[in-house]
């Protein structure tokens, strides 16, 4: 399964059965999470069978189930570490799927307090995203057109870049973002500078560079 491919596959995913996740699958996301901690100097974090984070927790959106592996985004608190957390986290979330689990990403409905993951001081969870072999795979989220999207161009490598920028998941499905190109220099922007708007915005950056191809353009 390609990356393109995983981006239409990946839905999101709510209720997990209990089957575990297999040591191979385990090893390969550990090597590319240590791949991304490398490129965007970030602290994410593998948790494997912990209950803690989602047991018992009773989000205004969206009940988990049995949510035992998930992926902890953690960074150092510095410029742009949002955005970073969002962007790795979305190949994070490919390779998952490409791994034949499903996933969901995860900001607020989890309790952050009992996720055991390893943080410095000067370190902040930002998110995570929950990962397992789903009850089911989930189904397609409402999304925007394309036209609401983005300024309309005529380029076919842009418009790849928005099929796939359209499937990228965004805090509550809200799509608050906007993409144009200037020849060959792309640009997004979103409704405010919250957190998660800077979240949204890497996770929308990394999806439509797999559609795109970062050799068509550059980001402005």
């Amino acid at each position: 399964m390609t990356e393109s491919e995983a981006i239409r596959a990946r839905h999101a995913v709510r209720n997990y059965t209990a089957k575990p996740l297999p040591p191979a699958v385990i090893g390969g996301l550990k090597e590319e999470i240590e791949q991304c901690n490398k490129l965007g100097q970030l602290h994410i974090q593998l948790i494997t069978e912990d209950e803690g984070a989602f047991k018992s927790f009773i989000p205004l959106f969206g009940r988990f189930k049995n949510v035992k592996n998930y992926i902890a985004l953690a960074a150092r608190k510095q410029s742009g570490f949002y955005e970073k957390c969002g962007y790795y986290g979305a190949r994070l979330m490919i390779k998952a799927q490409q791994a034949g689990l499903n996933s969901c990403w995860v900001t607020n409905t989890y309790n952050a307090k009992k996720c055991p993951v390893s943080l410095a001081p000067d370190e902040e969870l930002a998110g995570v995203i929950a990962i397992g072999y789903g009850a089911s795979d989930g189904t397609p989220h409402k999304s925007k057109s394309m036209e609401r999207l983005c300024k309309p161009c005529s380029e076919a490598w842009f418009i790849n870049g928005m099929n796939a920028a359209v499937l990228a998941p965004t805090g509550l499905n809200r799509q608050n973002f906007f993409i144009e190109a200037d020849g060959n220099t792309v640009s997004i922007c979103t409704k405010d500078n919250s957190p998660m708007s800077q979240i949204n915005t890497g996770i929308v950056k990394y999806h439509f560079e797999i559609g795109a191809g970062t050799e068509n353009f550059n980001w402005k």
